[in-house]
């Protein structure tokens, strides 16, 4: 179906399952979190992706960004690009009507509600405008892949002949930051870089 040009996310969704079945977790996380791209507030798979990260046996301590950064990073992402923009528009649309609504009646009473109405779906459009031009330079700039092999090795260069620097297992998120040949350039929240064979990484 995905070869196709399907890739809804109950398709992902469940190829995650079918691959959680296998005990394949690279591939099943990898799955889930292409399905929570699309469907971006499913409670099933953000506890999917719970109950997953806790099977991951990479554990990386990074400090928890403050409480208010996360409702933030939460809000932003509750919807997805497609949704927003639907959203923007017709806030767009709604504020222009309402103007016009203020400028045509008569009575000012209306004529004032109208034009409060305006501005709220005015201001409501610019919050939602912000939002998704974040979300669009995100997914033009930023870049992720999951591990999905059982154990794979980060090198210093793209080659096998550079030292390897640290090990990665299955299922762990990493940053993709450039690619070389058949090697990615990936880096960890902690700070940690190297370089990947393309090969162990699914890229979303």
């Amino acid at each position: 179906m995905i070869e196709r040009g399907f890739e809804g996310g109950a398709l992902y969704y469940n190829l995650g399952n079918a691959c959680f079945k296998q005990q394949k977790l690279g591939e099943a996380i990898y799955f889930w979190q292409k399905a929570r791209q699309r469907l971006p507030g499913d409670p099933d798979i953000r506890e999917n992706l719970e109950l997953a990260s806790l099977l991951v046996v990479d554990r990386i301590e990074v400090p928890a960004d403050p409480l208010p950064l996360r409702w933030l990073d939460s809000a932003v992402h509750r919807l997805t690009i497609a949704q927003e923009s639907w959203l923007v528009l017709l806030l767009f649309m709604a504020a222009n009507g309402l103007v016009a609504l203020h400028m045509l009646v008569k009575s000012p009473r209306l004529a004032f509600r109208a034009l409060i109405s305006a501005f709220t779906a005015g201001s409501l459009a610019l919050l939602f405008t912000c939002s998704l031009t974040w979300k669009i330079y995100e997914k033009a700039n930023r870049q992720e892949g999951v591990v999905i092999e059982q154990k794979a090795d980060v090198r210093s260069g793209p080659g096998t002949e550079n030292i390897t620097v640290f090990a990665v297992h299955e299922g762990i998120l990493l940053r993709i930051r450039g690619e070389s040949g058949g090697w990615y350039q990936v880096s960890l929240p902690n700070g940690w870089s190297g370089w990947l064979q393309k090969n162990s990484i699914r890229v979303l």
